[in-house]
């Protein structure tokens, strides 16, 4: 009996910043271990398209209320099928459809969600904005937790956080790593990475350093950006290149030129996460201050590059990390410890070159293929 997989994206466009765009490489590689897979997108720009004939992407058309209705109708046509397994991605209104078919049919469900937001929940005040947050997030979550067959998550880290600190039962918990394609982020020649900078109208003779998160007030980037920068960026051929958007972006342009750094931070705004890899490759160095994380595929992404990182110790972060590239993440309160541990790197070849080695040896584990056999080993198990 042929192995099947119902796969429930959120939302995808091959135009956006978004991490959605890996999910594509990661279904090809377990479609080509011999799983049929049936890729349901709620929110669709565009159509991916696959070279595995193991795959049917199926786009929802209906909204609102009738969104979770058409997904009833689709899983439990799928399951006659003889699809039991439904993976769902983030969307807790894709899980919620889910797990209420699961308790009448044959229906097994696990949900990947990965990040250590709700730290702040008790911190919110009492308003309008709140109890809309109360009604529409939180209580659905809670129905998900306590109502799915698995509860996905990684690094191993975020299993111990997801129990001690969200109360998801240990039972349900199930630890599966983010990918990396490492055809498509890999160390390039120094004479590549000199045509490149030239070719993005840079100075080869700048130090750049490579910022690419969301500004989101869940992340505190207005607490890192910029204060971190300024020691580094006292050597004015360094110079930060800022990719990603977000509700904080604006405040922190003008913060930018409130300072006068508008000459060494060249925001860019929102990259398609297909074309990002060229600002890796033509960088020297990654920071990633945030308060709040789970698994960032952009971390995975400057180690694949070849890329010293300078980054926090929020979530998992520690997980994906080998012992001398450890030196290099504060504490997430502490942003002079940041700004320190970023000023002694950009000025020292020798360490850089010994992280850039242990980097791209330690990123292999979570290669496309290595995860892919992973999602079937812990999936498809019993079968």
């Amino acid at each position: 009996m042929k192995k099947k997989l119902v796969y429930i994206l959120n939302q995808y466009s091959e135009k956006e910043g978004s991490h959605f765009f890996h999910i594509l490489n990661l279904l090809e590689e377990i479609a080509s271990n011999g799983i049929e897979i049936i890729l349901i997108i709620e929110k669709s720009k565009s159509k991916p398209k696959f070279t595995s004939q193991n795959i049917q992407v199926v786009l929802q058309k209906r909204k609102g209320i009738l969104r979770p209705i058409e997904l009833i109708i689709l899983l439990l046509n799928f399951n006659r099928q003889g699809y039991k397994k439904v993976f769902i991605r983030i969307s807790q209104w894709g899980a919620i459809p889910a797990i209420i078919l699961s308790k009448f049919t044959s229906l097994e469900t696990y949900f990947w969600h990965s990040g250590t937001t709700h730290r702040l929940d008790k911190q919110r005040e009492i308003n309008i904005k709140t109890i809309k947050w109360f009604f529409n997030s939180y209580l659905p979550f809670r129905f998900v937790v306590n109502n799915i067959s698995f509860f996905v998550t990684g690094p191993e880290t975020m299993i111990n956080y997801y129990n001690k600190q969200v109360g998801v039962n240990e039972k349900k918990l199930l630890c599966l790593y983010n990918d990396i394609d490492l055809k498509r982020f890999k160390k390039i020649s120094e004479e590549d990475k000199y045509k490149l900078k030239l070719n993005k109208n840079l100075d080869p003779k700048n130090k750049i350093i490579l910022f690419v998160h969301r500004f989101s007030p869940v992340r505190k980037s207005l607490f890192y950006m910029p204060y971190i920068l300024n020691k580094a960026l006292k050597d004015k051929n360094n110079i930060c290149i800022v990719i990603g958007g977000g509700p904080e972006l604006q405040e922190f342009k003008k913060e930018v030129v409130r300072q006068d750094l508008s000459a060494q931070i060249q925001i860019l705004g929102e990259i398609p996460n297909s074309e990002i890899q060229e600002y890796y490759s033509l960088s020297d160095i990654f920071i990633n201050p945030t308060y709040t994380e789970g698994f960032p595929r952009v971390v995975l992404e400057a180690m694949a590059s070849g890329m010293p990182i300078v980054t926090t110790n929020a979530g998992g972060i520690q997980d994906l990390l080998g012992s001398n590239q450890l030196e290099y993440m504060s504490d997430i309160e502490n942003r002079d410890e940041f700004s320190e541990l970023l000023f002694n790197l950009i000025g020292n070849t020798n360490v850089q070159s010994k992280l850039i080695n242990e980097n791209i040896k330690h990123v292999k584990r979570f290669s496309t293929d290595n995860v892919a056999k992973m999602y079937i080993n812990k999936i498809f198990k019993s079968e």
